[in-house]
């Protein structure tokens, strides 16, 4: 494991600690119940921090789907941090280990490994988080080498604590209370395609691992639930594809209408989508045969 400074390993293990915290918090609703005012302070933020995590942290940051300018990144690490879900180097560090290693022994969060059936849920879910494993054996290069990052990625508490404080400030213990109940909702939402998206779902693309496409992680995740589609395509912006019957259908990916949205306001360019040949030569039949190298088989008869 990397040996970290004494402030780094403090600033991370704040992490799960904050995380823990929402869980108790989310509780505060029940004696304050939840107004519409409050229920859709909850519901915007599970919107805007989950699409910071997955069209920022995921297909930005990690994956370089798509460029963009520095502040675009930077501030929507700042919302992502806000989320619970950790610094730009943190996040990366893991999500390239779980590429690299994928339902392997150095997956840090595959269901399969350490553990099997409920256990293994448990350890993809959430349990990881609070083992050694939780602290990246490398953090990358190229995000440390950013000072405002690095800064982000050793500070991304205070984006979480502020926001609480927001909240609380608007509309007192019971958006408190929606604060806590979004982020712990968000946490699960985005943690399910870790656990979840390894195990249910369809196979359409090949790939080295267990990961599928699964519409509700899709459904929760603002797109990121196609992750059959990721895994065979890593550096793909558009996650919400699939192959039926022979051809390229596109799902529903609120993500990639997102960037999007950006490339429309000159804020992303360079937007990154395989081609539908690619698509078919990766895409695979209901008996697991590669649909390209069928139909050649076919042609040569």
């Amino acid at each position: 494991m990397k040996q970290y400074s004494q402030f780094t390993m403090i600033s991370y293990i704040i992490g799960p600690t904050l995380i823990v915290m929402s869980h108790l918090g989310s509780l505060i609703i029940i004696f304050t119940g939840l107004s519409w005012g409050a229920a859709l302070w909850a519901v915007l933020l599970y919107v805007i921090r989950m699409l910071a995590t997955t069209g920022i942290y995921h297909r930005l940051l990690t994956h370089k789907s798509y460029q963009a300018p520095t502040s675009v990144l930077c501030v929507g690490s700042i919302v992502a941090a806000s989320a619970g879900q950790m610094g730009p180097s943190w996040w990366k560090a893991h999500h390239m280990a779980h590429h690299q290693s994928s339902d392997q022994e150095k997956d840090p969060h595959s269901p399969y490994l350490p553990f099997k059936g409920i256990k293994g849920f448990w350890w993809s879910q959430a349990g990881w988080l609070f083992s050694p494993q939780f602290f990246p054996s490398k953090l990358p290069t190229d995000v440390e080498s950013n000072l405002v990052l690095k800064i982000i990625d050793r500070l991304h508490f205070i984006p979480t604590v502020a926001l609480g404080a927001i909240s609380y400030y608007i509309g007192g213990t019971e958006y408190l209370g929606a604060f806590f109940l979004s982020t712990t909702v968000l946490f699960h939402g985005v943690a399910t395609v870790n656990s979840l998206s390894h195990i249910f779902g369809e196979q359409p693309f090949i790939t080295n691992d267990h990961s599928r496409n699964y519409w509700l992680v899709a459904f929760l995740t603002l797109g990121e639930g196609w992750h059959n589609l990721h895994h065979a395509f890593q550096s793909s912006a558009r996650h919400g594809i699939t192959v039926r019957e022979g051809r390229v259908a596109y799902l529903p990916d609120p993500t990639f209408w997102f960037i999007r949205m950006l490339e429309f306001l000159k804020l992303a360019s360079k937007v990154k989508v395989p081609s539908e040949t690619e698509l078919l030569t990766r895409a695979k039949n209901r008996n697991g045969q590669n649909l390209v190298f069928q139909a050649e088989a076919k042609t040569s008869v």
